[in-house]
Parts: C-alpha cells; structure tokens; sequence
C-alpha cells in the first residue's frame, strides 16, 4: 500500500496524516509513505511518522518512508530520527 502525502504536513494536517496513516495499517500490508512532494513538514509531522512506526512495532503493519523531499530529509536528520526509521529505495512490483 503506498500513502502519498503532498504539500504541507503541520498542525492544521496533521490529523487527516495521522487518520489515514492509522487507516493504512490497519489492512494489514506494509505501507509505503511516499514523501516525495512534501514542501514542508514540521514536528508533528515528523510525530505522526514515528506514532506509525511505533504502532509497527506494536504490531500494526510496518512502515517505510519512501523518496524524503529535500525538506523532510533534513528534518529526519536534524532530529536525529532518520536512524529509526525505515527508508525504501524502490517500491514492491505490483
């Protein structure tokens, strides 16, 4: 399942990021959250990402954040996250 995520992700998106995210494990299938359009993502969306990740590991369906926009990618190594979380070079053959 690939989870495109487009624009910015802050406090006025995050609960629409953080519902379908939820919904996405919910079926069960790794989830590919494709991060390639994200302008801008602020703390709580870099929360939501690792909310995910820590359901994962409860569980839930894994996921792997795939194609980080310039952005997100600093994000993830500013915080120092982007060891904990799961990156992916290609998505699965449909």
């Amino acid at each position: 399942m690939v989870v495109r995520v487009v624009g910015v992700v802050d406090g006025l998106t995050l609960p629409e990021v953080s519902r379908v995210l939820t919904d996405a494990q919910r079926e069960g299938r790794t989830v590919f959250v494709d991060l390639e359009q994200v302008s801008f993502m602020d703390s709580r969306g870099l929360g939501s990402l690792l909310a995910a990740n820590e359901r994962s590991r409860e569980g839930a369906a894994p996921i792997r954040i795939y194609r980080p926009s310039e952005p997100v990618r600093r994000l993830l190594t500013v915080s120092g996250v982007g060891a904990v979380l799961t990156l992916a070079e290609e998505l699965p053959p449909a």
